[in-house]
């Protein structure tokens, strides 16, 4: 098997327990299918709220996906899925339904590509409840996937797809586990169990650092300060010991 597409597969699924984490390890799909960019993309039809993750915000940016989401209906591969053609599992390019030239001419393209360098698209269908189209995205600047492409492309669907359901159960359980006031309960200052409820999410520290208005070091200050208060080296074993409500956590000063 192709060595890139088991790297992509094992750092998917090493993601699992993120559902953030997961969609971020499936851009890696680029080492398997070249491509400009690769986008997973969540669109609420309703409301058009967008969640979007991207390898290339130089060419699709946070500010272009929320103009994509507000006329998802719109793109050439949703506007198929949702007109029932075909399986709804399909991997379909924009090739497959229009020659690249009229992609390119459309209103729509000019209106949202243009000067993005994107020609094609295949799109990966993810499941999601009804009222939501969510797929991986693979931008390609010439027009063609090859069948080997669409199917590691396939492949890489299925599994981020398989991974998302148990990362939401494990954030559930997180968010009953690690609420600051939980948290404080085992001794964390309020600074302390701000920040740790917040890496327990899955959130990194300089993401923590931004939210909180602080420094990264002051993350990590008040995080070693956790781990040495329940008697732990890591955030991993942290989240399990307060996970596992039958473990008597070391007593507090």
């Amino acid at each position: 098997m192709n060595e890139n597409l088991v790297e992509v597969v094992s750092g998917i699924v090493s993601a699992v327990g993120s559902v953030d984490g997961v969609h971020r390890a499936a851009l890696a799909a680029d080492s398997v299918i070249p491509c400009l960019a690769v986008v997973y993309g969540a669109v609420e039809l309703g409301s058009g709220v967008v969640s979007f993750v991207s390898n290339a915000p130089e060419v699709i940016s946070a500010e272009l996906a929320i103009h994509l989401a507000a006329r998802a209906k719109d793109h050439p591969l949703i506007d198929y899925s949702l007109s029932g053609n075909g399986n709804s599992e399909n991997v379909i390019a924009i090739s497959d339904l229009m020659k690249p030239d009229d992609f390119v001419a459309s209103e729509f393209y000019v209106d949202c590509y243009a000067g993005t360098g994107i020609r094609d698209e295949l799109r990966v269908p993810i499941p999601a409840p009804s009222g939501r189209t969510s797929a991986l995205i693979f931008c390609r600047a010439e027009p063609g996937f090859t069948e080997q492409e669409r199917e590691h492309a396939r492949l890489i669907g299925t599994v981020v797809a398989g991974c998302e359901a148990p990362s939401l159960e494990i954030e559930a359980l997180r968010a009953g586990r690690f609420t600051e006031a939980r948290l404080r309960d085992h001794g964390l200052t309020v600074r302390e169990a701000e920040i740790f409820a917040l890496l327990a999410q899955g959130l990194r520290s300089q993401r923590v650092a931004y939210q909180l208005g602080i420094s990264v070091r002051t993350v990590e200050k008040h995080t070693q300060s956790v781990y040495r208060q329940l008697g732990v080296t890591s955030r991993s074993e942290a989240m399990a010991l307060l996970i596992n409500e039958s473990v008597e956590l070391p007593p507090t000063a």
